[in-house]
């Protein structure tokens, strides 16, 4: 049996799916049992058609002979009826696991040349399925690719990649062979079933929605033609009635470039077919042509759009009501804009949810925008297609639990599983348990999985004795605790997976994982969560993907259960099994606004369309070569492909890539165009997410020319001038609109009316109020009169009565309150990470020098110049090599790179010795204190703590580096080691800012007193423990180089006005800042900022123990203001390195905020000696001095 074959043909909006749904009807009214009637459409159709027939037949009626089927359920369906389902059928997740295992075994043979470099590349087995799928469904075996091949230069790198392409081909159909089925070989075996089937004989078929049938489907419409009784292939395109005949001869069917050559090239191919199947030579077979637009009334301007949008020597049409092109800023108020417009219709024009339609041609740049502003909007949507699972917690899930073991328990993998949200731990505990890891550098699985606890914390001290505080004990245990909460699921997991002997046990040990954390409680109780706050989509998505990772792991066991793989291997195979995954979406309900992309459009005859990024390079859009194949390589496979046809056979030509893409564009934008029956939306942004500019498509200005009056409304990123009523479409958007109109006339002074009325009505919508409140301020911003309640105050900083702290913190609070409060008041700290910082260095510099300095004074009778220069090296050594592991975790031996570093630390901590002992050669002052802690009831010295308001007091706490005494007369003299610069002077003291130097001073001089030794202070310095790198430009010897070396390490601060102290300290005054005049008592200009006289250290003691006590009064009256120093002179404040800047909402353009300036210019020493003296009634005194 041959089928009566003929094509019915029309424009868009003719009714061409109508006339066959109603053909059926009429058909199935009449005779309601009978042969088939079978409707063959694109899969993305099918379910609207089924719809459509069911309402069309009378009430009561149902329609046994008809079936509605995509090609996909029609092969099932034959082969259901034929037998041919026995074989178990793989899908595109299936097909990638299973080339996937292909490539590991290439790849570990090393027998591949051209794919050598791309089948490490992530996606690469994605693109070789898809082009596996394309040389099936254009019948390319392997045998018609090598013999290709060989008609190429086979030194081309084309002839390898079409060879290789066939080992992989062929690979790939014998690891199928008799086992699996896909998709192609299912069109291969329906093709071949077809005759067989009861259904199809003498049944009458509709074709609709095709434009092209690629060769495998062109041998299923070949079975169907010879087994069928009546075949109608519908096919968009022109043609005019001339009598009897029809005149399809007509630049938009026949040129290449024209809306309809390929559906007019699909035809003929379709005739050609049955004319070799009915012996014919050459034949045209009846066409119905309908002329007549059902879509749009006979004058209406979508009539004539679609009339003309595409053709050429156009009248320009004064009818433009159904159209509106919208230019707006960006892509965000794009989406916007149409949405509000979305709500007008709804509400004004009565036009339902289910009647509207938006198209994308950019799904990646307009998705994710369109569903946050939906739901923004509140406007029930559905976004037509199939979503990537590769986001979601489970798929992240599986892929970290495998790298957990696969990586060796790194870092970042464990914590990507952590947060993936199904173990046990809150956020919270996740958050301390990552803090702890990242500030101790844990990796490893041997670290992870140890039985003993975890111990490591911050040492405060590189001393023997590390007493843990009961605090500190806690912390321990809670983190320990948290740890192995985290290992009882991951450690089995880690210890099945490398005992697993073949990937069905691997399969085995990742399910019981996945079941012994909950993961599918877990996904129950959020799709519970997702319907109960109508996030459907999310819940649909939980609710697949369970079922989808088991079919995922079956597919697994169905491939490759039984073989035995590396967990690499293993990692790779599922990596891309979880890559394929696709999750379903399913519609909101029956009343959405359906949201689609161009290529799978099953909008149609919809009342409104909105068109959105209608710009230049989207539409068209601007087609790039996909693929293994270039469009250069597909012509000369082409070529190929012809030569071989020598004997008469006829070859399948391969497709033609972007170039056949770049034609059918055109196509896929005149039907999206066209869809619309009463309202057509087209819109464009002029800038992207980034802000790079975008223009407008050609269609635009197209457009605008055939419809000169069309209703055009530009819509700018300011509120300040907008006119329109599309941003109070919904409260929240208007709340935003306010917001800006607000903000435009705070700058400029224009606010128009109408949004007195929406600040009325959002004050008046009660779950509105409070972001109204909050948008107000901070539009209106100031800074508020930051004083905590004087009682809170107290219960943060007192213990007790006493205000305790370090030096440090007292400092903080004169630099800004607010530092000083967020840093020792709500005790924020930045995350401490796992690296060498430059407090590390110090930490270890200063804990050698104490450790040498001890071993002088006890083995060397405190002189450090007793110590022979060849052993302070091997002394140094031995130091650093003690210490180092005690530093940080044994941070410098955690890795080899760090190993020179600490090379370097001990040819520093040398350099510093070696100075340190040429100026205890000379000096009169030797070291008496290393490290001298003071403020805790253990030290030495007790402090008397400075009386405070309110019956409260202040104590300080710290550590002097180093205190060094006079052997002959009584003065002490103050060292503090520093590894970067440093500097003292008089303007940052008065201020607060440096106080650290005197309160040494003052501790000092208790001390000794408490040992029974009265002392003046001779002065304090600063000495550095550095290396310093030396820039000459000529070469020195060594007595030059150790010069320059001793002047770079020279140690400022301040020293008593008495030469013969200034010469105890360090003769000649190399060592020191202070230098006399050449046979001279006096002091260089430079030098006399160094100097102080006794009477002004007593004057300096005296204040800072008087500016301790205003700061200690001011904590505890609740003061965190943001109110920074500046030093304008120097170009300096305390917001430079704040690590509270982005916490403080300090801003000097708002209103109330400003800097505290202080310059020294306007005060020099002698102003700031008097100030101070007021300040502390030392007036007499100072002036007493000779």
């Amino acid at each position: 049996m041959t089928a009566k074959l003929d094509f019915i043909i029309g424009r868009s909006g003719t009714g061409k799916t109508h006339t066959c749904l109603n053909s059926m009807q009429q058909i199935m009214t009449k005779e309601p049992l009978g042969k088939a009637l079978i409707l063959l459409l694109p899969e993305h159709m099918t379910y609207k058609a089924e719809r459509e027939l069911a309402k069309s037949m009378p009430q009561g009626q149902g329609f046994f002979r008809g079936y509605v089927f995509g090609f996909r359920r029609f092969a099932r369906q034959i082969l259901l009826e034929t037998g041919g389902l026995n074989v178990p059928r793989i899908n595109d997740v299936g097909r990638q696991l299973l080339l996937r295992k292909i490539l590991v075994r290439h790849q570990q043979a090393k027998d591949l040349t051209v794919f050598a470099r791309a089948l490490k590349k992530r996606g690469f087995t994605q693109i070789l399925s898809d082009t596996i799928k394309e040389l099936k469904s254009y019948e390319l075996t392997p045998a018609v690719l090598k013999a290709a091949a060989e008609r190429l230069n086979s030194s081309s790198r084309l002839a390898g990649k079409m060879n290789e392409l066939a080992v992989l081909t062929d690979e790939f159909s014998q690891a199928m062979a008799g086992k699996n089925n896909d998709a192609e070989d299912m069109m291969q075996l329906l093709a071949a079933k077809i005759p067989e089937a009861e259904l199809v004989r003498g049944a009458e078929v509709w074709l609709d929605g095709f434009i092209f049938f690629n060769p495998q489907e062109m041998r299923v419409l070949a079975a169907i033609l010879m087994t069928a009784a009546k075949v109608h292939i519908t096919l968009p395109m022109a043609g005019i009635k001339a009598g009897q005949t029809i005149n399809l001869a007509l630049p938009e069917n026949q040129q290449e470039t024209g809306i309809f050559s390929r559906s007019y090239r699909t035809m003929q191919n379709v005739c050609q077919l049955m004319n070799r199947i009915t012996g014919n030579s050459s034949k045209w077979y009846p066409v119905m042509l309908l002329s007549a637009n059902k879509r749009n009334q006979q004058e209406s301007s979508l009539k004539y759009l679609e009339e003309s949008l595409f053709s050429v020597n156009v009248t320009p049409s004064k009818n433009a009501s159904q159209l509106h092109i919208v230019e707006t800023a960006n892509r965000r108020l794009e989406v916007e804009t149409a949405a509000a417009d979305i709500l007008r219709l709804a509400r004004e024009k009565k036009v339902r949810y289910r009647d509207i339609g938006v198209l994308i041609r950019d799904g990646e740049a307009y998705d994710d925008i369109v569903r946050l502003v939906f739901t923004e909007y509140g406007i029930p949507f559905f976004l037509d297609g199939k979503r990537q699972a590769i986001h979601h917690p489970l798929a992240e899930l599986m892929r970290s639990a495998i790298e957990v073991v696969t990586h060796g328990w790194r870092y970042e993998t464990v914590f990507r599983c952590l947060r993936t949200g199904f173990f046990p731990l809150v956020r919270e505990d996740v958050d301390k348990l990552e803090n702890y890891v990242l500030e101790f550098g844990i990796r490893g699985r041997k670290r992870w999985l140890q039985t003993e606890a975890w111990h490591w914390h911050q040492r405060y001290s590189l001393a023997d004795e590390d007493e843990v505080s009961s605090d500190t004990e806690e912390k321990l245990k809670l983190i320990d605790g948290l740890r192995r909460q985290v290992i009882s699921a991951l450690a089995v997991f880690d210890e099945a997976m490398r005992k697993a002997e073949n990937v069905q046990a691997m399969v085995m040990a990742l399910y019981d994982f996945m079941l012994q954390i909950e993961v599918p409680l877990h996904l129950t109780e959020w799709t519970k969560e997702a319907e109960a706050s109508g996030r459907l989509a999310d819940a649909s998505e939980h609710r697949q993907l369970w079922q989808n990772v088991i079919d995922l792991l079956d597919q697994l066991v169905e491939i490759s259960g039984s073989e035995k793989i590396s967990l690499s291997d293993f990692e790779a195979v599922l990596s891309d099994g979880l890559d394929a995954l696709q999750i379903a979406m399913i519609p909101p309900g029956l009343d959405y606004v359906t949201v689609a992309s161009f290529d799978q459009n099953s909008i149609a005859n919809l009342r409104a369309i909105y068109v959105l990024g209608v710009n230049a390079g989207i539409m068209p859009k601007r087609i790039s070569e996909q693929g293994l194949f270039t469009d250069a390589d597909r012509l000369h496979i082409e070529e190929a492909l012809q030569e071989l046809d020598s004997d008469g056979k006829q070859y399948a030509a391969i497709s033609h890539g972007s170039m056949e893409r770049s034609f059918g564009e055109k196509f896929l934008l005149y039907r999206g165009f066209n869809e619309a029956k009463e309202y057509l939306w087209l819109s464009y942004a002029l800038a992207d997410n980034e802000g790079n500019g975008l223009e407008p498509s050609s269609y635009i200005k197209r457009l605008r020319e055939i419809f000169p009056e069309v209703k055009f409304t530009s819509i700018p990123l300011e509120i300040l001038g907008r006119q329109d009523d599309l941003q109070l479409a919904a409260a929240r958007p208007a709340l935003s609109g306010l917001v800006n109109a607000l903000r435009s006339e705070k700058e400029q002074g224009k606010l128009e009316p109408f949004w007195h009325d929406v600040y009325n009505w959002l004050l008046n919508e009660a779950s509105l109020k409070q972001p109204l409140r909050l948008a107000i301020a901070g539009l209106f911003a100031k800074a508020n009169d930051e004083m905590l309640p004087k009682e809170l105050a107290k219960a943060i900083y007192l213990r007790g009565k006493s205000l305790k702290g370090s030096v440090t913190q007292f400092e903080k609070f004169a630099q800004c309150p607010f530092a000083h409060f967020a840093n020792f008041g709500l005790k924020l700290q930045e995350r401490r990470e796992y690296k060498f910082r430059n407090m590390d260095l110090g930490q270890l510099l200063h804990a050698v020098m104490k450790e040498y300095g001890e071993l002088v004074k006890r083995d060397y009778a405190g002189l450090w110049s007793n110590i022979p220069r060849e052993k302070q090296a091997v002394i140094c050594h031995e130091l650093v090599e003690k210490l180092a592991p005690r530093l940080q975790s044994e941070i410098l031996l955690s890795r080899a790179n760090y190993n020179h570093l600490k090379q370097r630390i001990e040819r520093t901590a040398l350099q510093s010795i070696k100075h340190l002992t040429a100026w205890a050669a000379i000096s009169k002052f030797q070291p008496a204190y290393f490290e001298e802690a003071f403020g805790n009831s253990s030290d030495k010295v007790h402090l008397k703590p400075l009386p405070l308001a309110d019956n409260c007091e202040l104590s300080f706490r710290g550590q002097i580096d180093r205190l060094d005494v006079h052997a002959e007369s009584p003065y002490y003299l103050i060292v503090d080691y520093k590894t970067g610069n440093a500097a003292i002077n008089l303007f940052e003291v008065y201020y607060g800012l440096k106080l650290q130097l005197l309160v040494y001073l003052l501790v000092a001089k208790e001390l000794l007193s408490e040992q029974g030794e009265k002392r003046l202070p001779a002065g304090m310095l600063y000495a550095f423990l550095q290396n310093p790198l030396i820039k000459t430009e000529k070469k020195l010897n060594a007595d030059e180089l150790q010069e320059k070396i001793d002047k770079e390490l020279s140690m400022p601060g301040w020293v008593v006005a008495d030469k013969k102290i200034i010469d105890d300290i360090a003769a000649g005054g190399t060592f020191i800042k202070v230098k006399f005049k050449k046979g001279s008592d006096d002091l260089t200009v430079n030098s006399q900022q160094y100097v102080k006289t006794p009477a002004e250290f007593e004057l300096l003691l005296e204040y800072v123990a008087c500016i301790l006590q205003d700061v200690g009064n001011e904590i505890l009256a609740g003061k965190i203001s943001a109110s920074p120093y500046r030093l304008k002179s120097a170009n300096k404040n305390a917001c430079t390195y704040c690590n509270f800047a982005d916490v403080c909402g300090f801003d000097p353009d708002i209103p109330g905020y400003e800097y505290r300036d202080i310059d020294k210019d306007k005060m020099d020493e002698i102003a700031i000696e008097a100030a101070m003296a007021d300040k502390t009634g030392f007036t007499d005194k100072l002036n007493e001095e000779p």
